[in-house]
């Protein structure tokens, strides 16, 4: 076997190994809550960290935004009236709101929960299975809307919230219902498979999955001590995770 059959049989080689390490399945690891609380909103679809205080966000599907202490209980809520609201992400200075039917993204003031802004995002999937999440990735400096499925889309947004990129991800999923970045981390939630999905910030592909014992989870959220926190619409409870261990890892 001359020298140009032997590389060409390495390079055979190193493209089916690295086939087979992008289409493997990842086989998930069962996490269980620790602690349960009931939500006082009713329906709540999605739930995001306050920026600076030990509070969160929680958008509702009666399309409200409501800031909540550690605990769930109430403490302030948008005045505005949206309509499907399925996703909320904060950053210092404002609290970003995803209508999925409009298709819409409504910015609010971090400090008094007024409607400063309204971004129209033109989608032509179907009416219930648009925009779902959003999130920001710091890695890339961009703000992230996930739609819900069929097609499952990654829609990358500049600081003005115009689409600068998409990228299809059918099979990381059969549906994504929430996302978020921590500790420099993209996670996403699938309601159908109940399951939290780790992607890389960069390429989007998956790294680890965590099985959920929960029904209709459809939002997610990190405190400043690695808890997760799952929000389950239907069940209208707040499920605690200690995921500290699998940081370490």
């Amino acid at each position: 076997m001359n020298l140009h059959h032997r590389i060409f049989i390495v390079l055979i080689a190193c493209c089916a190994a690295l086939f087979f390490w992008n289409t493997t399945p990842i086989k998930p690891i069962i996490i269980k809550p620790y602690r349960q609380i009931y939500s006082l909103i009713k329906e709540p679809s999605d739930i995001c960290k306050h920026p600076h205080l030990n509070h969160f966000f929680v958008v509702s599907d009666d399309g409200f935004l409501y800031e909540v202490d550690s605990i769930g209980q109430i403490l302030r809520k948008a005045d505005f009236e949206g309509y499907d609201t399925e996703g909320v992400y904060a950053d210092s200075l404002y609290v970003y709101v995803v209508e999925e039917m409009v298709r819409k993204i409504r910015v609010f003031d971090l400090q008094t929960l007024a409607l400063k802004r309204t971004v129209n995002v033109p989608y032509s999937g179907g009416r219930n299975k648009a925009f779902e999440a959003i999130t920001f990735n710091p890695q890339k400096g961009l703000m992230l809307l996930f739609t819900e499925k069929d097609p499952l889309y990654l829609f990358e947004l500049n600081a003005d919230l115009q689409v600068i990129n998409e990228i299809r991800l059918n099979k990381i999923a059969r549906d994504i219902s929430a996302a978020t970045c921590y500790k420099g981390r993209l996670f996403v939630l699938s309601d159908e498979d109940r399951e939290v999905i780790e992607l890389s910030p960069v390429s989007y592909q998956v790294i680890q999955r965590w099985k959920l014992p929960v029904i209709n989870p459809e939002g997610l959220t990190f405190t400043d001590d690695y808890q997760l926190i799952i929000v389950s619409d239907d069940r209208e409870k707040w499920y605690f995770f200690d995921v500290k261990h699998w940081f370490n890892k």
